[in-house]
C-alpha cells in the first residue's frame, strides 16, 4: 500500500488550511500510476483547483510511470502550489526516482524536426511538454527527478 506522506504537524494542531506541499511514495508495480492519479484529483479538489485535474493527472501518468519502468524500484511524488496571487501560483508536480536518467532535449523534437521521440520509447513527453507550462529533468546523483508545472490561471 503506498505511503502519503505530509508534512508534520505543528503543537498537535492540524493547519488552518491544507499544506501546499505535499508527497506520495509511488510502489513498484503497474497500477501505481493509477492510485497517483487518485490521490492528486482529490488534493486538487481539497485545493479547489479541479480545472487541472485531468492535465495533471495525465502528466502524472506519464511521469510516473517512466520512473517505475526505468527505475525499477519505488519512486517519490511531490506535489507543491507556490505563488502568492492567482496570476502567479504555479502547480508543480515532481517524481523522483533511482534511474539511469535520461536527457529531455532528445526525447523532444526541435520544431520542423523529423518525429524523433521515439528514441525514448514513446510520445508521453511531447504530451507532458505540450500540456505543462514547464517542465525539465535533474540528475540527483542517486537517480533522476523529472518535474512539470502548470500555470493556476
Amino acid at each position: 500500500m503506498p505511503r502519503i506522506l505530509t508534512p508534520p504537524r505543528t503543537r498537535g494542531r492540524a493547519p488552518a488550511t491544507p499544506s501546499r506541499l505535499q508527497r506520495y511514495e509511488l510502489t513498484a508495480d503497474e497500477r501505481a500510476p493509477g492510485r497517483l492519479r487518485g490521490w492528486l484529483t482529490a488534493l486538487l479538489g481539497d485545493w479547489q483547483l479541479t480545472h487541472l485535474a485531468d492535465d495533471l493527472a495525465l502528466i502524472a501518468t506519464e511521469l510516473a510511470t517512466n520512473a517505475l519502468r526505468h527505475g525499477g524500484t519505488a519512486a517519490l511524488a511531490t506535489l507543491s502550489l507556490s505563488g502568492s496571487d492567482r496570476a502567479s501560483r504555479v502547480l508543480r508536480l515532481e517524481i523522483r526516482d533511482s534511474g539511469p536518467g535520461f536527457d529531455p532535449r532528445e526525447c523532444i523534437p526541435a520544431t520542423g524536426a523529423g518525429d524523433t521521440a521515439e528514441s525514448c520509447g514513446g510520445r508521453g513527453l511531447l504530451l507532458v511538454a505540450a500540456l505543462s507550462s514547464r517542465w525539465g529533468a535533474l540528475d540527483t546523483g542517486a537517480g533522476q527527478l523529472v518535474w512539470a508545472e502548470l500555470a493556476v490561471d
